[in-house]
């Protein structure tokens, strides 16, 4: 039997989930744009090869031919530059004038996590939120223009109460968000929901 080309081996779950990563971190830098996004995030979950996987980041610049060794691996810097938030027995809020990161994981354990980005400093195009539910809330609060994709959070014992789904407007930010929100709520509304 002939050897075969490494780029045509069968790739597995974590290949698909690395180069989305790859994907949604070049959004995030404002290399592709959303709706290219979503096409190329589409095609990943369907390859069936490390070929097909290449072609969707081969150029972007930290798209490397992957191979079965490299492949599984989330790069380092992605997880390092998450900002990490738990609320266990108590409420965590970030609100006023903070820099939003490109990746933020939320634990609402026991309690709440509250994300208020009115007035938060955000250089990015996408800003992907995973949320590992417990049975507390999250709050997200956006200005106008942003919207928020939770097709990829997992629900179980708790609800979704999306009222930014959509697009976001040409200088708006997406925010994604995955995960699992266990037996609590997300809740993403509209700014003037929360002035008093």
């Amino acid at each position: 039997m002939d050897r075969i080309d490494p780029r045509d081996m069968r790739a597995g779950d974590p290949d698909r989930e690395h180069t989305a990563d790859i994907l949604r971190r070049a959004a995030g830098e404002g290399r592709i744009d959303i709706e290219e996004l979503e096409e190329r995030l589409e095609r990943a979950y369907r390859a069936k090869t490390y070929r097909e996987l290449d072609t969707l980041v081969a150029d972007l610049p930290d798209g490397s031919t992957l191979s079965p060794t490299t492949a599984a691996r989330l790069p380092a810097a992605s997880r390092s530059e998450a900002l990490q938030l738990k609320a266990t027995m108590s409420d965590v809020e970030r609100s006023g004038a903070w820099a939003v990161p490109a990746r933020i994981h939320v634990s609402p354990a026991m309690g709440n996590v509250k994300l208020d980005f009115r007035n938060a400093d955000c250089p990015h195009r996408m800003v992907e939120v995973e949320v590992k539910g417990g049975t507390g809330n999250v709050v997200l609060i956006l200005p106008k223009g942003w919207a928020v994709d939770t097709d990829q959070l997992r629900t179980g014992w708790g609800a979704v109460k999306n009222k930014r789904e959509g697009a976001p407007s040409a200088d708006g930010v997406l925010v994604v968000v995955s995960g699992g929100i266990g037996m609590g709520t997300l809740v993403a509304r509209d700014p003037h929901f929360y002035e008093k």
